[in-house]
C-alpha cells in the first residue's frame, strides 16, 4: 500500500496537480497530443507485430496477409502507417512552437526534445523499410548507401544495418528489430525530456516571470488539451479511414524487384526536406552531413537564451526570419519530391543555402542579445 500512494504521489505531484502559468496557449498542448498519438503507435505496432513476418521473399506479402486475412487488420496496419505521419506532423509544429516562444530558453528541455526527434526520425525511416515494397527498398538502399561515405566506419556501419555488403532480406530482419528497440528507446528520451520539463517549469507565450501566476494543471488545462487532441483526433481518424493511400506512395504497392528501380526514389513526405538537401550537394559525404546538419543545427538555440529572449523572439526581425524558414522549409519538402532534374536541381541547391543562412540570422539576432546583455 505504501508502494501505491507513492506512486500516488508522484502522479499527482507531476502531472495532475503540476504548476502552470495560467497564460499558456493550444500550441502548449501538442505535447500532449504527441503523448496519445505515440502510445496509439506503440499500441498499433506491437498488434502487427503478432502477424508481421520476415519471409524467404521479404516483408510484403505478410503486410497483405494482415490487410486481407487478419480480422480488422486493414485498421490497424492505417492506424499505425498514418500515425507515423500525425506523429511527425504533430512533432514539427511542436519544434516550431520552441522557436516561435523561446522555448530553446531552458537549455536541457529543448536539447533532449531535439534528441527525441532524432530518434522518431530513425524509428520511422525503419519502419518505412518494414513494407518491403519498390519504394522502401530502394529508398533504403540509397540512404544508407550514402551513409559508406562516412570515413573510416562509414563501409563498417553500412554493412552492420544491412547485414552484408548488400541489402536484402536477410537486411528487413535487422530492420524489424531496431525498429522495436528504437520504439522502446523513444519511451526513454521523452522521460527525460518530461523530467527536464517538470524541472525548469514550462516557458508561456508572454515570457514574463510566472511564478506568481500560475494554476493546477487539472481544469483549464485539462479541457484545452483535450479539445485541442479532439480536432487532431478527427484528422488523424478521417486520414485513417476516408484517406488511408494517400500518404503511401504508388510504387511501395508493388514487390520489391532488384531489376527494376523507380523512375523518381523518394522518402516519406516528413524527410523529403532532408532529401532534397541530400542530394543537393554533389559530394557524398557532403550531402550526409548537410543532411544530418539539418536537425543538429537546432542545439545551437540552446546557446542563446538570453534573459531577453522572449523580447527578441517577439520582434519582427526574428519573427520575419521564421516566417521565412518555415517557407523554405515547405519549399524543401516539395522539392525533395520532385524530380532530380532541372530546375528543381539548381532550386534545391538554393533553398538548401536559405535554409541554414536562415536559421544562423535567426540564431545571431539571439547571439547579439546575449553579447549586448554581456556587457
Amino acid at each position: 500500500m505504501k508502494v501505491l500512494k507513492f506512486y500516488e504521489k508522484v502522479l499527482k505531484g507531476e502531472l495532475l496537480d503540476l504548476p502552470t502559468p495560467s497564460n499558456l496557449n493550444f500550441w502548449f498542448g501538442l505535447g500532449v497530443s504527441l503523448g496519445v498519438v505515440y502510445i496509439t503507435q506503440v499500441v498499433s505496432g506491437v498488434v502487427l507485430s503478432f502477424y508481421y513476418s520476415v519471409g524467404p521473399m521479404g516483408g510484403f506479402w505478410p503486410v497483405i496477409s494482415i490487410m486481407q486475412d487478419v480480422w480488422g487488420g486493414w485498421f490497424v496496419r492505417f492506424t499505425h502507417s498514418s500515425g507515423a505521419s500525425v506523429f511527425m506532423f504533430v512533432m514539427y509544429l511542436h519544434l516550431l512552437r520552441g522557436l516561435m516562444y523561446g522555448g530553446f530558453k531552458k537549455a536541457g528541455v529543448w536539447v533532449s526534445g531535439v534528441l527525441v526527434m532524432l530518434v522518431v526520425m530513425g524509428v520511422s525511416f525503419l519502419g518505412y523499410v518494414l513494407p518491403w515494397g519498390s519504394m522502401s527498398y530502394w529508398g533504403m538502399t540509397v540512404v544508407i548507401s550514402m551513409l559508406g561515405a562516412i570515413p573510416l566506419v562509414g563501409d563498417m556501419v553500412m554493412q552492420a544495418l544491412w547485414g552484408g555488403p548488400t541489402a536484402g532480406v536477410h537486411s528487413l530482419s535487422r530492420f524489424f528489430s531496431l525498429h522495436y528497440l528504437m520504439s522502446l528507446v523513444v519511451a526513454v528520451v521523452v522521460v527525460v525530456h518530461l523530467i527536464e520539463l517538470h524541472r525548469k517549469g514550462s516557458s508561456n507565450p508572454l515570457g514574463i516571470s510566472s511564478e506568481l501566476d500560475k494554476v493546477l494543471f487539472t481544469g483549464l488545462f485539462v479541457v484545452k488539451d483535450v479539445l485541442g487532441l479532439l480536432f487532431l483526433l478527427m484528422a488523424y481518424w478521417a486520414v485513417v479511414l476516408v484517406f488511408p493511400y494517400s500518404l503511401m506512395d504508388a510504387a511501395n504497392f508493388e514487390e520489391v524487384s532488384l531489376m527494376v528501380t523507380p523512375t523518381h526514389i523518394k522518402p516519406e513526405w516528413y524527410f523529403l526536406f532532408a532529401y532534397c538537401i541530400l542530394r543537393a550537394v554533389p559530394s557524398k559525404l557532403g550531402g550526409v552531413m548537410l543532411m544530418f546538419l539539418s536537425v543538429l543545427i537546432m542545439l545551437i538555440f540552446s546557446l542563446g537564451g538570453g534573459v531577453s529572449v522572449y523580447r527578441v523572439v517577439g520582434g519582427w526581425p526574428y519573427k520575419s526570419l521564421l516566417v521565412g524558414w518555415v517557407s523554405v522549409f515547405m519549399i524543401l519538402t516539395w522539392l525533395g519530391g520532385s524530380a532530380a532534374e532541372v530546375p528543381y536541381d539548381m532550386l534545391g541547391q538554393w533553398f538548401t543555402v536559405a535554409y541554414f543562412l536562415v536559421l544562423m540570422g535567426m540564431f545571431s539576432i539571439l547571439a547579439v542579445d546575449v553579447g549586448s546583455e554581456q556587457w
